[in-house]
């Protein structure tokens, strides 16, 4: 093997190392890193341009597990690499990318802040309705909108009544967007066995939202549910 080789190989071989390292007491150690997760593990741990970095993300959505949510996570507040880091974080089953996004928050803003929201909605984090709520009502984290819509993505009986509570006491701005949350979350709710919920949050949405095109669809969605039992 000529020393070019050998040397391509070393960030690989350092990654498969540290992911196999003695784990601390009390502590699940995430298992180590497949050969193809590796090698994107190591662009992502050296000097590479930006653009090798944002592919290795783009490969890590394929590829990675529980080995790769410290990594992406670290980029999340990344102006650059924010985006590819999240697209990684939505992949990963393992519940640790969701607490990963979870813990990012207080320490996101803006643009970053937005995206890892918008990533706990497509992830369906159940465990994060009580951190969207904090953002649906405190406006200067400038989240709040996105913070409905991920409530809406989630689908659930909590994330239901929440936005319930957004509707009903939410700021004015806000209705129009809980009720577009509203008619997702319902239509899921309606699919899960829970029609009750369902109904429940659009009588809200029904109250809240201004006459118009969104009261009629508020008002078709109450009435298909209905038809449906």
């Amino acid at each position: 093997m000529n020393v070019f080789a050998l040397r391509s190989l070393l960030p690989v071989a350092l990654v498969l190392s540290l992911a196999g390292c003695t784990t601390l007491p009390g502590v699940r150690q995430p298992a180590p890193p497949s050969p193809k997760e590796a090698t994107q593990l190591a662009v992502l741990a050296s000097p590479a341009e930006v653009h090798e970095k944002a592919r290795a993300c783009q490969e890590l959505a394929a590829v990675a597990g529980p080995a790769s949510v410290a990594p992406l996570a670290a980029l999340l507040n990344d102006e650059k690499l924010s985006s590819y880091a999240r697209s990684g974080l939505e992949s990963i089953r393992d519940a640790s990318a969701g607490e990963a996004l979870r813990q990012a928050l207080p320490r996101l803003e803006g643009r970053q802040l937005a995206g890892a929201v918008n990533s706990l909605g497509v992830r369906r984090e159940q465990a994060a309705v009580s951190d969207l709520r904090m953002l649906a009502f405190d406006p200067k984290r400038g989240a709040a909108t996105e913070a409905v819509a991920a409530l809406g993505l989630i689908g659930t009986p909590d994330a239901a009544k929440v936005l319930q509570d957004v509707l009903a006491r939410g700021p004015a701005e806000l209705r129009v967007p809980a009720t577009h949350a509203a008619l997702v979350a319902a239509e899921l709710l309606a699919k899960e066995g829970n029609a009750s919920a369902a109904k429940s949050l659009l009588d809200a949405a029904a109250k809240a939202v201004p006459a118009g095109d969104l009261a009629t669809a508020v008002r078709n969605r109450k009435a298909a549910l209905t038809a449906r039992r």
